[in-house]
């Protein structure tokens, strides 16, 4: 009887849940088809004008020379790719298989009852053939002037900041130090440099390790190696110990370097500015190199002979003109678009540091010329303190962040805009620092970044460079002077690959991106892939492959 009773209860429970099952199935369908009719749209990046932030059709390539996978622009034929983390050149993608561009989930109407903000990123109807979708970064609004100046944006004559957000939303690697060239490459050396091999510091598989001693410096003082002055050190602190990062560049470039040459040997044909790279000029005793000096072209000038001091100056010329500003180049793009034609100083470090003791000192130092900066990680003191190298000021001070004393941290700082920002485990520090204007942008600076410790143990690893986008006029058909007036319903909007991008630089005339043009704003990349060739001995075919590390947000 019981028995009975209870089989009986089952069998409308069971029903019951596989309706409620089916009911919630149906619903969740419903809901999605409802969200993407009249809430969301999906949209497929065709071009690279966002690139790399947003990519179109692309080949996923490999660099030969490091492994830095990297994307490729995808629409062109016939040029080879370069490696924009070593810089290797001459890499054949177009066996590979190409991939469709990045999808984006996108909010339709989110303009309507809202200005976009600077530097969001909107998708809009192409002013000049409403039928195509843009995708583009938002750069001026009504009634603003808008000014490109130095790769810079300013609105009105001031240059706008980005905040932390943003700034890691559209930054460019420069370079990874996981992704290191083998030792016995021959174009390369390291770009990561430990300033005094016995001050401490040492390097094993790309990571950094600092033991040094704690014998303070006579006057307290942490000597500065690059001519850009001297900071106070912490009490009885010894001085600090810098690794310092140097741009080397493999080959080319634009780029001017001299060494000192008193005379060229009588038994070596003088070079011909007109047809390579050298110029010796005479009045001035030195030797000067566009670009960098090729290995040929050095062991060729080696062999011809010449006196001990004409062999040091070409082997010193050589490593010399190997040291390049970093440029606005882009990987993704090939040819002339790629090459990178503009020296960039906005740059941000990110590390992951490790620190095994309660004391002691570690410091991230940037430099873009016109202002140099150093954040000093104070254990003995408990601070953050955001520090002006020429004057010793501090600029800001906070309490140091408990993750540096938990455990590994990633720390992150960036000079970008004029504006020093400081992060760790994604978090600011404190409120950013704005330099005061300045008409210069001062020397190129020697080192840009570097970081240093003293007095503690620590280790500092996963090391990448990032810079900002340099923004350029374009074709400026509509952008004379590299300046725009906008008008009371007219909006700005610029790619993040400024050399390739067609955007309001180069709209013709009489068109204007409106607010009635706007269709949303993209939330996230979904649904993203990467093609693979699979076959079966004869039998071969490719087959989308779903890549969920590069589903993200997009600021």
């Amino acid at each position: 009887m019981s028995s009975s009773s209870v089989s009986h209860d089952r069998v409308p429970q069971r029903g019951m849940r596989l309706r409620t099952g089916v009911e919630l199935a149906v619903s969740l369908i419903v809901l999605v088809v409802l969200f993407r009719a009249f809430l969301a749209g999906g949209y497929m990046i065709e071009t690279g004008s966002m690139a790399p932030c947003l990519v179109g059709y692309h080949w996923r390539a490999t660099c030969p020379g490091c492994r830095y996978p990297f994307a490729v622009e995808g629409t062109r034929t016939g040029a080879k790719a370069v490696c924009p983390n070593c810089g290797k050149g001459r890499i054949d993608v177009e066996p590979l298989p190409r991939n469709d561009g990045d999808h984006l989930l996108v909010q339709r109407g989110a303009f309507d009852h809202r200005e976009p903000r600077r530097w969001e990123v909107v998708v809009f109807k192409n002013p000049n053939k409403p039928t195509q979708a843009y995708v583009k970064r938002m750069i001026g609004l009504p009634g603003e002037r808008v000014e490109i100046r130095d790769g810079d944006i300013f609105i009105d004559g001031q240059i706008q900041t980005k905040g932390y957000a943003t700034q890691r939303g559209l930054r460019i690697p420069v370079y990874d130090h996981d992704f290191r060239p083998p030792p016995d490459d021959p174009d390369w050396q390291p770009r990561w440099c430990i300033d005094d091999k016995d001050g401490g510091w040492t390097q094993d598989e790309g990571v950094f390790r600092f033991a040094g001693t704690d014998q303070p410096t006579p006057d307290g003082l942490s000597p500065a190696s690059d001519g850009q002055g001297s900071m106070p050190a912490s009490d009885g602190q010894s001085p600090i110990a810098w690794v310092s990062y140097r741009h080397w560049v493999r080959r080319a470039g634009s780029h001017g370097t001299s060494v000192p040459l008193a005379a060229w040997p009588m038994s070596v044909p003088q070079p011909s500015s007109d047809t390579g790279p050298l110029t010796w000029d005479e009045t001035k005793g030195k030797l000067v190199c566009r670009g960098a000096l090729s290995r040929e072209l050095c062991n060729q000038l080696l062999a011809a002979g010449g006196d001990a001091g004409f062999r040091e100056a070409i082997e010193q010329l050589f490593v010399a003109s190997h040291i390049a500003p970093i440029s606005d180049g882009y990987g993704y793009n090939r040819g002339t678009g790629g090459g990178g034609q503009n020296e960039v100083r906005d740059l941000m470090l990110e590390a992951r540091v490790v620190m095994h003791d309660r004391s002691g000192l570690f410091v991230v130092a940037l430099s873009d010329g016109a202002n140099s900066l150093e954040c000093h990680f104070d254990l003995k003191a408990g601070q953050v303190r955001l520090i002006d190298t020429s004057t010793g000021e501090s600029l800001r001070t906070a309490a140091l962040p408990a993750p540096l004393l938990s455990g590994p941290a990633v720390v992150e700082m960036s000079l970008m805009d004029g504006q020093a920002l400081v992060a760790v485990e994604g978090h600011t520090v404190f409120e950013p620092w704005c330099a005061p204007p300045r008409d210069e942008r001062g020397p190129t600076p020697w080192p840009p970044v570097r970081f240093g410790a003293s007095g503690m143990r620590v280790g500092v690893e996963q090391l990448k460079l990032y810079r900002d986008v340099y923004y350029t006029k374009g074709e400026a058909r509509r952008f004379a002077g590299a300046q725009r007036q906008l008008g009371p319903d007219e909006y700005f909007v610029l790619g993040d690959n400024s050399p390739l991008s067609r955007d309001s630089r180069s709209w013709t005339e009489g068109t204007h991106l409106t607010k009635g043009l706007f269709l949303g704003k993209p939330l996230i990349v979904h649904l993203p892939s990467r093609k693979s060739r699979v076959g079966i001995g004869p039998w071969q075919t490719e087959i989308r492959i779903p890549e969920f590390s590069r589903i993200r947000y997009i600021d």
